[in-house]
């Protein structure tokens, strides 16, 4: 793999079409709402889905690292934060997928061309986070107290868990499963006509559609640093799966290609450090902004995002230089 091609030291900033909101993520602020808006116009505007990625092409790990924590930030339903993130850059594994689980030759030429490929993979069991999440809530302070008392049993009850097919696909009846859901379904139907009700979906339903919001987050990020993007759907997933040791529990809703455009001139990345001080984000919670609100909590970075196979730490922070401090909020 060759460096990132540039004629400019790595700390070096240039125009690129989103180098207007990097430097004003700090004045997202009431006080300059119209700088704020033209800078996110920009990038929502330059955002397409790439037919081609220059081979052969890494993307600087400090880049990465920026476009991982913005992606953090993604909402979550109960902010039960339900989707994994792969970030496979193996060459290898990109060819095995390509090879054995693409579908189409433009899916396959991207996979294998892309500087990464970021997988995303949506628990289908997401009741198994709650304590986590309530606990990490807990410790966060934000929440009010209603919030809390409630998070466990509405977050238990609204996320559709128990009506995956994944039980019958793993030899089992699935009856059991679908049981729970029903019971849900007829209580939530019979007070309709009386009350306002959440609308009862399946487990893949509700947790593919916070991979979706994630992967929106992504691209985003992404393009605010000038990459090139491909969201791409074109795959066997079982085959997915198994190239990359992902458990039963979850799904591949989605994956998205990750580089530099084909025959795009060299660029130089804004240097990320200039918007990692105590005036941006403060990783205990809050803000320094005087009209910032106070953040959720988010999960540990290395407990959402992933290297080549499911769970392998990611080494983009394995460095602890480089982990700034992993517990982003």
């Amino acid at each position: 793999v060759i460096p990132p091609p540039t004629s400019l030291p790595p700390s070096t900033t240039i125009m690129h079409p989103s180098s207007a909101f990097r430097r004003t993520q700090t004045a997202f602020t009431k006080a300059d709402p119209q700088t704020a808006l033209r800078a996110f116009r920009q990038i929502v505007k330059s955002r397409v889905s790439a037919r081609r990625f220059e081979p052969n092409v890494a993307v600087p790990d400090h880049v990465w690292r920026d476009v991982l924590r913005m992606t953090l930030r993604s909402p979550s339903g109960f902010n039960l934060q339900p989707t994994h993130l792969l970030l496979v850059r193996s060459p290898r594994l990109k060819s095995t997928l390509s090879r054995h689980a693409m579908l189409g030759f433009g899916n396959q030429y991207r996979t294998t061309d892309a500087s990464a490929v970021a997988i995303f993979c949506s628990d289908l069991e997401p009741s198994k986070r709650v304590d986590r999440v309530y606990d990490m809530e807990r410790k966060g302070g934000v929440r009010e107290d209603g919030y809390m008392a409630v998070l466990r049993v509405a977050a238990s009850f609204l996320t559709g868990e128990g009506s995956t097919h994944s039980p019958i696909m793993n030899g089992g009846s699935g009856s059991s499963t679908h049981f729970s859901t029903f019971l849900k379904q007829t209580f939530v139907s019979a007070l309709s006509p009386v009350q306002p009700m959440p609308t009862m979906e399946h487990v893949e339903s509700w947790s593919y559609k916070n991979a979706g919001i994630m992967a929106q987050m992504y691209t985003l990020a992404a393009t605010a640093h000038g990459l090139s993007t491909c969201m791409m759907e074109g795959y066997d997933s079982r085959r997915v799966k198994e190239i990359l040791q992902i458990p039963d529990r979850y799904g591949v809703p989605l994956m998205v290609a990750t580089g530099y455009d084909y025959g795009a001139p060299p660029m130089s990345h804004a240097n990320c450090s200039l918007d990692e001080d105590s005036n941006t984000w403060d990783y205990d919670g809050e803000l320094h902004s005087l009209d910032a609100k106070p953040l959720t909590p988010r999960l540990e970075m290395n407990e959402i995002f992933f290297g080549n196979t499911f769970g392998e730490p990611l080494d983009l922070f394995v460095n602890e230089a480089d982990r700034v401090k992993e517990n982003v909020v």
